[in-house]
């Protein structure tokens, strides 16, 4: 069901190890002209539980040299989603908002970047995600500068 994966047996499931909480911190980018995209999925993940965006629309030129930009914000997530039944919302937002798996068109990205382990005590005590650590996310340049902003170092 929907909400597999938040309990089971009455223990709660740690699909990310070490990782308690449900405060999530998400890089959303797009190369669409204008923020509409960002703007639609501001909205969409609303419906997962509280969105708190930590930073202004930020534009940058694409990191991997194609000639194009993006625009990029970095937000906050309050969910009672687990890790794993997260990515696959986020997975859906992106299809809703027009995201094709083989195209070069990203009108929207939504990236999955860290989780707080301490929300409940405001501590910000973020711990990079296994898959954005291995994409190298974090050292992206855009991403630094959205940290930078938002005052969060990981």
């Amino acid at each position: 069901g929907t909400r597999a994966g938040l309990r089971r047996s009455g223990r709660i499931d740690r699909a990310w190890s070490g990782c308690v909480s449900h405060a999530w911190l998400l890089v959303l980018g797009s190369d669409d002209a204008d923020a509409a995209p960002i703007t639609a999925a501001l909205a969409a993940l609303a419906t997962l539980g509280r969105v708190a965006s930590l930073t202004g629309l930020r534009r940058s030129p694409d990191a991997e040299g194609a000639d194009r930009w993006f625009t990029n914000r970095l937000v906050r997530l309050d969910t009672p989603l687990a890790r794993d039944a997260l990515v696959e919302q986020l997975q859906r937002i992106e299809r809703d908002i027009g995201r094709l798996e083989h195209s070069d068109a990203v009108p929207i990205d939504i990236d999955l970047l860290a989780c707080d382990t301490n929300a409940a005590d405001k501590s910000d005590a973020w711990q990079l995600d296994h898959y954005a650590a291995d994409k190298g996310e974090q050292c992206r340049a855009h991403v630094l500068a959205l940290l930078k902003e938002a005052g969060i170092n990981l």
